[in-house]
């Protein structure tokens, strides 16, 4: 199957200012794969700064409309895996979690890493088309 790179308007380029070796959205066949998405706001491309609420939020908005864009959405992920900057903001980060995923909740991992510079999450996704 062939592999190909889909272009997100707005996230794709805020992604490359981020200066990651990454592209925000992936396809094989029917199923898409998105990069480790981080507290993109999906309009400006901008950063979005605050507590760990409000940067999930932003991650996960910017994951539907990543979604959305391939014929996708939240309700078609089937695995999600969440980096958080440490792992006492799990709590708060899954409160705004079950807002997205209260239904359909997809198989999930969550690690900890490192601290980034900009951010303190990133959560990337697997899900189908359709």
């Amino acid at each position: 199957m062939k592999h190909e790179i889909i272009e997100v308007p707005v996230i794709s380029e805020a992604i490359r200012l981020l200066g990651a070796p990454t592209s925000a959205l992936t396809r094989v066949g029917s199923t898409l794969y998105t990069c480790g998405m981080p507290p993109i706001d999906h309009e400006t491309g901008h950063i979005v700064r605050g507590d760990i609420a409000t940067q999930t939020r932003a991650c996960l908005r910017a994951l539907s409309f990543t979604l959305n864009h391939a014929g996708s959405s939240l309700d078609d992920v089937f695995k999600s895996l969440v980096f958080l900057t440490d792992n006492a903001l799990a709590t708060e980060m899954n409160v705004v979690y079950r807002e997205f995923f209260s239904q359909c909740i997809p198989a999930r991992s969550c690690v900890a890493v490192k601290p980034w510079a900009h951010f303190d999450i990133e959560i990337e996704c697997i899900a189908t088309i359709g």
